[in-house]
């Protein structure tokens, strides 16, 4: 019970830390190529909010760039990105720039980074132009990809997957930075439970006592990597840190993919299948 008891508490302390994440503005401002701009509100509106848009010439646009928002998606022709980058070279934009180059079916769909809040996609419309653009823009929100992933549904198994993955590396690094086998767990499962809220609140889940307890038990049932650890650690000694680490990883992983499809169904309440769900992925 007192170990229960502990779970809640960190679970709610989780929420309390990350809700004020989920709340932040996240808005998301198409500009551009009038056709693309088109597009892309379809796209992104999809069951979410309706992305504000901006269209006209190039040279009319230096408020737009300096003007407040979070992230600005510029759909652009491959000869006009050298006026683009003089543009934002004298008018530094306050949010994040994901500028979306058309280039036709030579397009890789691949983004590439100019630092922590730009981005360029080879861009195409078709699937894996638009994947490749939701891509960006979760990696341009960086602290802000919980509310970009909970305002746009488009963007939120993208979003989902990267807090999952930087929450996996974090944990792979813990178990690397404890020497004492065990004192890793309270540091990892802190990391585990702000992911799972996190995750949750990008699917509109809110968070009270009963889902708290749900919660305790998708990450609760993740430890059974850590009797695996233990099992692993005593057959191959030599390589202890690397199954920490491996493990570290791959459990974070397991609880966050559970997270996602445990989210996506809506929360079901019921423990038991929280439970087989995790345990599915460890298999």
């Amino acid at each position: 019970m007192a170990r229960l008891q502990a779970s809640l508490s960190r679970i709610m302390d989780a929420y309390k830390q990350v809700s004020s994440t989920a709340d932040q503005s996240a808005s998301i401002l198409l500009a551009g190529d009038s056709g693309l701009v088109a597009a892309a509100q379809q796209q992104f509106s999809a069951g979410g909010i309706v992305p504000a848009t901006w269209v006209g010439p190039l040279h009319e646009m230096a408020e737009v760039l300096s003007g407040p928002g979070e992230i600005m998606v510029l759909f652009i022709k491959a000869d006009q990105e050298a006026e683009v980058e003089r543009l934002v070279e004298d008018h530094p934009l306050k949010g994040g720039l994901v500028l979306a180059v058309d280039e036709g079916p030579d397009a890789t769909g691949r983004p590439t980074y100019q630092g922590k809040r730009r981005a360029r996609i080879s861009f195409s419309d078709s699937s894996h132009g638009w994947h490749g653009l939701f891509v960006a823009c979760a990696k341009v929100a960086a602290e802000r990809s919980v509310a970009l992933g909970r305002r746009y549904p488009m963007i939120r198994n993208i979003a989902a997957g990267q807090v999952i993955q930087r929450t996996a590396l974090q944990n792979g690094l813990v178990a690397l930075a404890f020497i004492i086998p065990g004192a890793d767990m309270p540091a990892m499962t802190l990391n585990q439970a702000k992911m799972v809220v996190n995750v949750g609140s990008m699917y509109g889940a809110e968070p009270n006592q009963e889902r708290a307890l749900e919660l305790v038990v998708l990450i609760g049932a993740g430890f059974g990597f850590r009797a695996l650890t233990r099992r692993l650690v005593k057959i191959m000694p030599g390589l202890a840190w690397l199954i920490r680490i491996a493990l570290g990883y791959g459990a974070t992983l397991a609880v966050g993919r559970a997270a996602i499809v445990y989210f996506e169904k809506g929360a079901p309440a019921s423990t038991s299948r929280v439970v087989a769900l995790v345990r599915s992925f460890k298999r």
